[in-house]
């Protein structure tokens, strides 16, 4: 990186931006001044210590604020820095923002707050600051090249409460294959169990809770997806799972009320008003509520 690109950043972003002082910060390190020795290796364990020691901490108001600092700091710095360090810095910063929201704090208060301060950029997927689609690694490593997203990881560990959150604001519906997300749900193993207020949680009852949430989202069902899982000897969570998914997703017809659901929800979302939009319809709260998967 040039100096010119350094000076960049201490001129146009303020002082009390996290993400500017965080440059200033590596590039203050003498051993990273020259530009020979300059690394993803060498600055990510100090970029990841100074964000981790701020995320142990923080409550939903200085959440907010490190959010909009991010924001601010990805719409100014585009221009600003060389490609790879712009892509390697934020990309440090995302992992770690996700990995503490959804890996260690697992606080749907967290999750709702991020979805509303980067909603305006779901839509395109390969901006950094499209938060939900981004990568992280559950177990902190520096790269998360493979890493998972929130909602396969919410799935994977069955966060009824967390995913309840990304299907209101229409996460499911904009993936391209989300019977996915109901096999992991159904068939991904259970590694830990896992522990509220010192008392192991019943991880059959979440899955319960996530499939159902699910349904109220998708129209069809595979079941012969499922069955092919099962030959190749993957065990489901919930054993008699086929009890689970409501006959008008795989063999009945569906619901007329639940395809109204499907179809208003779709408008909706192709002009990006999950779940807001939904309240500003002149119709009764109870179906206000039905469209926002209350029931």
């Amino acid at each position: 990186m040039s100096k010119s690109s350094k000076l960049c950043c201490k001129t146009s972003c303020p002082r009390s931006n996290i993400f500017c002082s965080l440059i200033d910060k590596v590039f203050k390190r003498p051993s990273l001044q020259s530009l020979h020795q300059w690394g993803y290796h060498c600055y990510e364990p100090r970029v990841y210590r100074t964000l981790a020691k701020i995320l142990r901490y923080i409550d939903l108001e200085g959440f907010d604020l490190l959010l909009s600092d991010y924001i601010a700091f990805v719409e100014k710095s585009r221009c600003r820095f060389e490609l790879k360090f712009n892509l390697e810095f934020t990309e440090i910063c995302v992992n770690t923002i996700l990995y503490w929201v959804f890996a260690r704090k697992g606080n749907p208060d967290f999750v709702e707050l991020l979805l509303k301060k980067t909603k305006d950029y779901v839509q395109d997927r390969s901006f950094n600051l499209a938060l939900i689609w981004r990568t992280f690694t559950p177990v902190y490593c520096p790269s998360p090249l493979s890493g998972i997203t929130p909602l396969l990881y919410v799935a994977q560990t069955r966060q009824s409460n967390i995913l309840k959150i990304l299907l209101q604001y229409g996460i499911l519906e904009r993936e391209n294959n989300p019977v996915n997300t109901v096999l992991t749900i159904l068939l991904y193993p259970s590694r830990m169990r896992i522990m509220v207020d010192h008392e192991l949680v019943d991880i059959e009852e979440d899955a319960k809770t996530c499939l159902l949430l699910c349904f109220r989202v998708l129209s069809t069902i595979s079941i012969r997806e499922i069955e092919i899982q099962l030959s190749l000897g993957r065990r489901p969570i919930i054993s008699n799972w086929l009890d689970y998914i409501p006959s008008t997703r795989y063999k009945d017809p569906c619901e007329l009320l639940h395809l109204c659901r499907i179809t208003i929800r779709a408008q909706l979302l192709t002009n990006n008003m999950l779940p807001n939009g939904i309240f500003s319809l002149l119709i009764p709260v109870r179906l206000q509520n039905y469209l926002n998967l209350e029931s």
